[in-house]
């Protein structure tokens, strides 16, 4: 069965990356999101060291740890940048025993969140070529070793003069889009709410094979902040817009939610509103979250999945008890890792494909009639 082999690396943008793995004691670390409606507020990774010869004076803040599975040389199945924040020493007494340090390193999206541009003239145009006014090479703020790439945007993105973080735009633009935030190597970007997600060659289920990642752990969430039916959209410099599923409402009560975007014009904040007035407006509707093992799965799976997590759809198959078998559409907002020389033990979260589901002509898992809703 699988044990997967991660290395471990400290790097100096653009000069050297060292192997550190020897060094490592465990590692966990998380990316993306838990729900659909969360903001990305950032992750973090924490790696504990061996510090038994002051190996952690080699580590220097806002250097890059990062985290990878090399298919081949130069190639890989997964790979993170980092950022390192924080060391925090655990010294042994009486200088005898193993005494460990663990580096606190952070991901793109939360160092982004202490990047200030100030007065920053952004353009109108789409969300993600809004995103990549912010990159060095046309002003920064971001340094070399960040970037923002993507496919074009959607929605549009209004002009204005920016003072803020960069963590904070890019929250404004994702709840515009309406789509999600992909973080891999040291770019991130925006997937376009119109990009046609195709579905995986791997399912999630109870047993194990080399298309079907088995879980040990599975839990479902029913309501909580996703379900609402009355919503507030605040576009930058224009009139709130706000949408109402009456329906819901009068079955189940007002259940509210807001967001500040920066839609170009009301009629596409509008528009926003009532997609998620319509989308999340159905209380039976569930998130899931499995937990697995490297060790209990089939390697071609495992390692499929962390190539591809947030670029396609899962059909996550459970039975619970007294039920039928179910199959769920499903698409991961993100997950924990935690790297241990025993294990690697994986925390997904899911939500379900219809949070996602823009009709889109053609494509294999969104151009199905009765299943995708027309987007704005």
């Amino acid at each position: 069965m699988a044990r997967l082999d991660w290395e471990i690396l400290y790097a100096v943008y653009g000069v050297s990356e060292t192997d550190v793995t020897s060094q490592v004691l465990s590692v966990n670390f998380t990316t993306g999101r838990q729900k659909y409606l969360d903001n990305y507020s950032g992750q973090t990774a924490s790696i504990t060291i061996k510090n038994d010869n002051n190996q952690a004076a080699s580590y220097a803040l806002n250097r890059n740890i990062v985290i990878q599975i090399q298919s081949t040389p130069g190639n890989y199945y997964y790979r993170q940048h980092f950022w390192i924040q924080e060391i925090t020493f655990n010294d042994y007494p009486g200088n005898t025993g193993l005494s460990t340090a663990t580096i606190t390193a952070v991901d793109w999206i939360s160092r982004s969140g202490r990047m200030q541009a100030v007065s920053k003239s952004l353009t109108q145009t789409d969300t993600t070529s809004q995103l990549e006014q912010f990159n060095w090479n046309v002003g920064g703020p971001l340094t070399e070793d960040m970037y923002f790439e993507a496919d074009p945007g959607t929605s549009i993105a209004s002009s204005q003069t920016y003072t803020g973080t960069v963590g904070n735009q890019l929250n404004l633009l994702s709840v515009t889009e309406r789509s999600q935030v992909w973080c891999l190597q040291n770019a991130i970007g925006i997937i376009p709410r119109s990009y046609p997600i195709d579905a995986s060659t791997i399912s999630f289920g109870r047993t194990v094979s080399s298309s079907q990642i088995g879980y040990q752990e599975f839990v479902r969430v029913q309501n909580g902040t996703n379900f609402v039916n009355t919503v507030t959209v605040s576009p930058n410099g224009l009139a709130t817009q706000t949408a109402t599923n009456s329906s819901s409402v009068t079955a189940y009560g007002t259940s509210f939610y807001s967001s500040a975007t920066v839609d170009y014009t009301t009629t596409q904040a509008l528009g926003n509103a009532q997609w998620v007035a319509n989308t999340f407006s159905d209380p039976t509707d569930l998130r899931f979250e499995i937990v697995f093992t490297d060790l209990s799965q089939n390697e071609t799976a495992i390692l499929t999945f962390l190539y591809e997590f947030y670029m396609k759809q899962y059909v996550l198959n459970y039975q619970t008890q007294g039920q039928s078998a179910t199959s769920e559409n499903v698409r991961v907002e993100g997950f924990n890792v935690n790297i241990t020389p025993e294990q690697t033990t994986f925390t997904v979260y899911f939500s379900p494909a219809n949070y996602y589901q823009y009709f889109i002509l053609n494509s294999t898992t969104l151009g199905i009639l009765d299943t995708s809703r027309l987007g704005w």
